[in-house]
């Protein structure tokens, strides 16, 4: 087949061709971006992994910090010794972060900080996300420290004091304190804070029964209740059993009662004579043959101490303590009744921390101290020669000595642990718990504004007051 080229289909062909060249033109990759030229999504990385404190860049500091991390927290042990208002730290933070310290923002990845108060801290991830974190840090002795941290961070406690005493020269070795005494506010625990002791109080309580014992008001054997009891006024008639009932009962929990009023929701709004009366009418078994922890016993032992001193409780132990400089209260029934210087406690269970009348439960439950001045207190009652004891030979001696019932308690001191030797006690509330111990060479107190209902928590507990104890005499405190 024959074609012809018109100069029509010549310039038509000419046409096609200039508009095919102008969509080749226009589909190159010439005009495309370079690779170093697209933009990459911006990370959300916004992480705090670890941060580092070390001597060689601090003078100020006797050795390099100790950092322990949970969570958002950043738990920190600088050397004692130590001076700790300017020291630089070193934060190790998601690439292309951004790193706030309270409020101001920092270049790079060190800053110098004042370790004396909390540090908030905020990263900032390049695409704008953020995520916080707090340090608490704190001069004191690693070994022991370290034992602490992970412990209060499994149960979730808001705040901790603890300390050890040395035996042979009866004084405080060490003590520390760290979290937070009241949450909301971010108010720091410190030393000399102050801890409701909970069942703690029991041994303050003895203490008391045991002055007025050594000043012959009462003796050990005298009954409570009926026509010659101590409390006679009160209850002058009661049952055969309760008519049988001692002081040495009261002081051994071996009274006989089983229904125990003093911390039961039941009773509510209650007075101490009314919950003593429903512990009167409560079964019993024969007094002075079975041990049974009572709390409501203990509440009858302060009815004891006031009347037979005509003090309120919280003056009589005043008094008492007085000579040991110990500074001793009774704790609030609600926040607003907060001592300065106390912690706010703190429940797990969605109850509150300030479910029971403290007035009433005092005696069992109510004394507020710091552990300071609960080693003076022990201190005074230990029978050594280099603080002024308040209580003799004889009445220390009785006081220490076990129940014919039960080798395990004494009177307000629980004895005979298989893990270590010595008295101890422990103390539970919601929103409480406290542990110490009373060793042959170290003494240690642990106090704590909240309580686990984890059931291995009490068990931890102890093992931890232990372990530290332990670890004092290792380090040769």
């Amino acid at each position: 087949m024959n074609f012809k080229l018109t100069s029509k289909s010549v310039a038509r062909l000419l046409a096609f061709l200039m508009l095919f060249s102008a969509f080749l033109s226009s589909c190159s990759k010439k005009g495309d971006p370079k690779p170093e030229e697209i933009q990459k999504p911006k990370s959300d990385a916004k992480d705090l992994s670890g941060l580092s404190i070390l001597k060689s860049e601090n003078p100020s500091l006797t050795g390099d910090g100790y950092v322990y991390k949970s969570g958002a927290k950043f738990y920190v042990t600088l050397p004692m010794g130590s001076t700790i208002n300017a020291v630089k730290v070193k934060f190790n933070f998601s690439d292309n972060a951004t790193l706030k310290i309270n409020g101001s923002t920092v270049s790079g990845n060190t800053a110098t900080v004042d370790l004396n108060s909390t540090q908030d801290v905020e990263i900032t991830s390049e695409s704008g996300f953020k995520s916080n974190y707090t340090i608490l840090a704190q001069v004191g002795i690693k070994e022991i420290d370290e034992m602490v941290y992970p412990f209060i961070e499994k149960y979730g406690m808001p705040a901790v004091s603890y300390a050890i005493g040395k035996n042979s020269i009866e004084n405080v070795v060490y003590k520390n304190a760290t979290g937070f005494a009241v949450v909301e506010t971010k108010e720091r625990v410190r030393p000399d804070y102050m801890f409701r002791l909970a069942s703690m109080s029991k041994q303050h309580t003895a203490i008391a029964i045991m002055t007025l014992i050594q000043q012959g008001k009462i003796g050990i054997d005298d009954l409570v209740f009926g026509p010659t009891g101590i409390l006679k006024d009160s209850f002058p008639s009661v049952g055969p059993k309760s008519a049988k009932v001692t002081v040495r009962h009261l002081l051994e929990h071996t009274a006989g009662y089983t229904g125990d009023p003093m911390f039961s929701a039941a009773y509510n709004g209650y007075t101490l004579d009314q919950r003593i009366q429903v512990m009167l009418n409560s079964a019993q078994s024969e007094p002075g043959t079975v041990f049974y922890y009572y709390n409501m016993g203990y509440g009858v032992l302060g009815k004891i101490i006031e009347v037979v001193s005509g003090k309120d409780y919280e003056t009589y132990l005043k008094e008492i303590y007085a000579p040991t400089g110990a500074q001793v209260y009774i704790c609030g029934t609600s926040p607003s009744q907060r001592r300065q210087k106390e912690v706010a406690y703190y429940a797990q269970n969605g109850s509150s921390g300030y479910g029971n009348d403290m007035n009433v439960a005092k005696a069992a439950g109510g004394v507020l101290i710091n552990t300071e001045d609960l080693f003076k207190v022990l201190y005074s009652v230990d029978g050594g020669t280099i603080r002024q004891d308040i209580l003799n030979s004889a009445t220390r001696t009785l006081m220490f000595t076990p129940s014919a019932v039960t080798k395990g308690y004494a009177k307000g001191w629980r004895t005979n642990h298989s893990l270590f030797n010595g008295f101890y006690h422990g103390g539970n509330l919601a929103g409480t718990a406290t542990f110490w111990i009373y060793g042959e060479e170290y003494s240690v107190a642990v106090l704590l504004n909240s309580r686990s209902e984890d059931s291995q928590f009490d068990v931890d507990l102890i093992v931890l007051t232990n372990n530290i104890m332990k670890k004092a005499k290792e380090l040769g405190l």
